[in-house]
């Protein structure tokens, strides 16, 4: 649940800059894929490991590169396209803060999260992305479907994307990531509808742990979400020259992202408000039952003393000899019992 501040020793007494793994253990081969297009027509290649990437001019050249736990891949892929080093630090450390800086004067760095439910857990991922003229780059932990709209649309020709530029391509992967933000959202909301409906029927253990379980995904996701905020306000400030023709598309995203923003916070009140409830659905139960045994109780104090006073052994009491004795002071016990409980029903204590 708390990946990120399990990487945070590997990290302890690095030199700034170095190339260190922070991550969940991978085993497969990292491999790079570069895409190049633009309006007339379109490329694809897989490379082969330690195969040099050629950028094409007039094109824009998109390149995936999926597994950032080799060092050696990663620093080649920043050589050659001029990344420093400490862009390239924050790429293998997955327990980045979603964010966004000017990597130097003409790239920009984002780091932002690929989140999904499996099963009522939240399972999310490091997505790093480099962008600059006619460059964009992705650094994924391990291979997403989250691109596979973006490629299906560049292939295809689809839309705006092939002149669009490099920009226009940033925009639709953040676009995608929220898209699996929403999705993700999406996905917790049934849950937690699924969960209220059983718990109307009947409160049991096994739900309210699956309410709590619920309600921590929930936060994470939320934590995961809020700063993405800053990155759409970095990107749609002046400074950040995006094309005016990207720019009502990159608004239509961050409005999304807000959405899903207003979306969990609003999901996470009404999860906190399901577990009051039903805490406060228990403690009543629980008042109702030691109400009920208290009357209980009380009714049987004055028979109790009843009964022992008629209990004593002792040799000379009166009404002992009596021929009717006994059933008279069971039907005392009676009209007692009954009259106490007539009253308490008078008073609503039951």
């Amino acid at each position: 649940m708390f990946e990120f501040l399990r990487w945070i020793h590997v990290k302890h007494d690095s030199a700034p800059g170095s190339l260190v793994y922070a991550g969940a253990k991978r085993e497969f081969v990292p491999h790079v894929t570069l895409c190049t297009y633009n309006e007339q027509n379109t490329t694809e290649k897989r490379l082969d490991p330690g195969e040099a990437i050629t950028l094409a001019d007039g094109h824009v050249n998109f390149i995936r590169v999926v597994g950032i736990h080799d060092s050696e891949t990663i620093k080649a892929i920043g050589a050659t396209m001029d990344f420093p080093n400490l862009a390239l630090e924050d790429v293998m450390n997955t327990g980045q803060r979603p964010k966004f800086v000017w990597a130097d004067d003409e790239t920009g760095f984002i780091v932002m999260r690929n989140v999904d439910a499996r099963e009522g857990s939240l399972a999310s991922e490091q997505v790093s992305l480099f962008w600059r003229d006619n460059l964009v780059v992705v650094f994924m932990e391990t291979e997403s479907e989250f691109l596979d709209g973006v490629l299906a649309r560049i292939r295809k020709g689809r839309g705006r994307i092939r002149n669009g530029g490099s920009t226009y391509l940033l925009s639709a992967i953040l676009d995608s990531l929220v898209d699996r933000n929403m999705v993700t959202l999406a996905r917790f909301s049934e849950l937690a509808e699924t969960i209220e409906t059983k718990l109307d029927r009947k409160t049991t253990d096994v739900l309210l742990g699956q309410l709590y379980e619920l309600k921590r995904e929930v936060i994470l996701l939320r934590n995961l979400l809020i700063p993405i905020r800053e990155i759409f306000k970095g990107l749609m400030r002046e400074d950040a020259e995006i094309p005016d023709s990207v720019l009502p598309y990159l608004r239509d995203t961050a409005g999304h992202h807000e959405q899903a923003v207003d979306g969990v916070t609003a999901l996470h009140d009404i999860l906190k408000s399901m577990i009051d409830y039903q805490v406060s659905l228990i403690g009543m139960h629980t008042n109702r039952v030691m109400q009920f045994l208290t009357i209980i109780a009380t009714i049987f104090i004055p028979l109790t003393f009843i009964a022992g006073v008629y209990g004593m052994n002792f040799e000379f009491m009166p009404e002992l000899k009596w021929r009717y004795g006994y059933f008279i002071v069971l039907g005392i016990m009676g009209v007692t019992a009954i009259a106490m409980l007539y009253y308490f029903l008078r008073k609503r204590f039951l």
